[in-house]
């Protein structure tokens, strides 16, 4: 006897979730552009109508992408939202993390992949905005707002703050990751770190904290 129709398989679920992890290792792992549908569904290696029936079409599959990368960042909002030490050593801590997650995770291609899809679909805009993007400024909204509670850092707009920390490393990303800065206009990422650093710490150290770096050993 057939199942009724409209009804799932039992099976519905675990395909689902198969199909979700091999398009978000193709979307971390392949050239960056807005896939067609066709391709989405070779790269799960399934035909274009049986991934219509699990996402019913282009954007909500990519826009579940979106939530499972975000899924598999967790662990780094979540250190990001926690600071540890002073406020020098948190914010050098929070670069050199974004730092090491540009040269050996896939940071840059996990906001490369929403900023070219977000920008050309609202709805995946926001998708975007919600699931990776805002995310990460709210986590490191979460860290300086300790800092400024411990009286490390001044008050200020920490959300505003926040941004002026991240953005550089966005264009840091775009420009040597995406665009193809490494090759043509390479960056020297350590020296790069430690001039944001010092910037934002000289300019958000409360009165009385120190902003000079001790002394150490450049590598």
């Amino acid at each position: 006897m057939g199942r009724p129709k409209g009804a799932r398989s039992p099976d519905y679920d675990r395909k689902r979730t198969e199909l979700i992890d091999r398009l978000t290792d193709h979307a971390l792992s392949s050239d960056i552009h807005r896939a067609s549908l066709r391709e989405l569904a070779a790269a799960a290696g399934v035909s274009v109508p049986t991934l219509r029936h699990y996402f019913a079409d282009r954007e909500g599959a990519v826009s579940v992408v979106m939530r499972r990368i975000a899924d598999r960042g967790r662990p780094f909002i979540a250190f990001v939202a926690s600071p540890s030490g002073s406020f020098r050593d948190s914010v050098r801590g929070y670069l050199e993390l974004s730092r090491a997650g540009m040269e050996h995770g896939g940071f840059a291609r996990a906001h490369a992949f929403g900023i070219v899809e977000g920008s050309g679909s609202e709805p995946l805009g926001s998708a975007y905005l919600a699931s990776l993007l805002e995310p990460s400024l709210m986590a490191l909204q979460t860290r300086l707002e300790a800092h400024v509670a411990s009286g490390e850092m001044r008050p200020c707009d920490t959300r505003a703050a926040a941004i002026a920390l991240f953005a550089p490393l966005m264009v840091l990303m775009l420009h040597q990751q995406i665009l193809g800065g490494q090759s043509t206009h390479p960056i020297d990422l350590g020296g790069f770190v430690d001039q944001i650093a010092e910037g934002f710490i000289t300019a958000y150290a409360a009165n009385g904290t120190s902003a000079t770096p001790p002394s150490r050993a450049r590598s």
